[in-house]
């Protein structure tokens, strides 16, 4: 659903009278509408690494230990890394981490060196311990804070531009979440509303992405380095 196309349907629902266009409207409700969604859009983003806003990073490294601002590195609005995704593809190894304050510390007192390295972030940039040798290919996912996608497909944003705007993050959320802040806005009774909200929020958030198989034993199955057979591709 496009900026537009979500208005005019929850106003349709609030007894407003439903606009021609959004993005530039000055009729005050319509403008208010417009940054409750914003605001119910930018809140739903930080609450759960949804896959419509997540991107993959690549970066080669630099000899040193300062590989930039993550910022420059992730450019499409980086927020947070995802745990456990970050690889260094040329060696074929994890890059370890984030390590603590007190660990990068510790890293720095001993003069640590070997092939696995650790990354710690801190001042909105990347630092790698030990000091990495320049070329090496390395890649990781992360949360984007733009949930907004233009009709070019290819411009991402947090906040809206034009009608034809339309969101990554699940639009019966937004629908519903957007409800529930206009009829506290208005002074009208929401709990309900805000209820069934949470509860949808919530079985979204363990769908998102698709299930993955648990295993009783609480143990993690990750592909590891190493050589691998598949099975039935060999002849007895």
């Amino acid at each position: 659903m496009s900026l537009l196309t979500i208005v005019q349907y929850v106003a349709g629902r609030t007894n407003v009278p439903v606009p021609a266009t959004v993005y530039g409207n000055t009729d005050p409700l319509i403008v208010q509408m417009m940054r409750l969604l914003e605001e119910e859009g930018n809140d739903l983003a930080r609450r759960h690494p949804w896959q419509g806003i997540t991107f993959e990073a690549t970066h080669t490294s630099l000899a040193a230990e300062d590989q930039g601002a993550l910022a420059t590195i992730a450019t499409n609005g980086y927020r947070d890394i995802k745990n456990g995704t970050f690889w260094d593809r040329t060696n074929k190894l994890p890059i370890l981490g984030p390590l603590s304050d007190q660990e990068w510390q510790t890293f720095k007192g001993m003069a640590t060196t070997g092939p696995r390295y650790w990354f710690r972030i801190r001042g909105g940039k990347l630092l790698i311990n030990p000091v990495p040798a320049a070329g090496y290919t390395w890649a990781f996912e992360y949360i984007s804070k733009n949930w907004i996608l233009g009709v070019d497909g290819t411009s991402y944003r947090q906040y809206f531009l034009l009608d034809t705007d339309t969101i990554l993050i699940p639009e019966d959320l937004v629908l519903m979440g957007l409800r529930w802040r206009w009829k506290k806005e208005k002074g009208l009774d929401y709990a309900e509303d805000y209820e069934t909200y949470e509860r949808q929020v919530k079985d979204a958030m363990g769908a998102d992405g698709g299930k993955r198989t648990l295993c009783m034993d609480g143990s993690v199955r990750r592909p590891q380095p190493g050589i691998f057979v598949s099975d039935m591709s060999w002849n007895l």
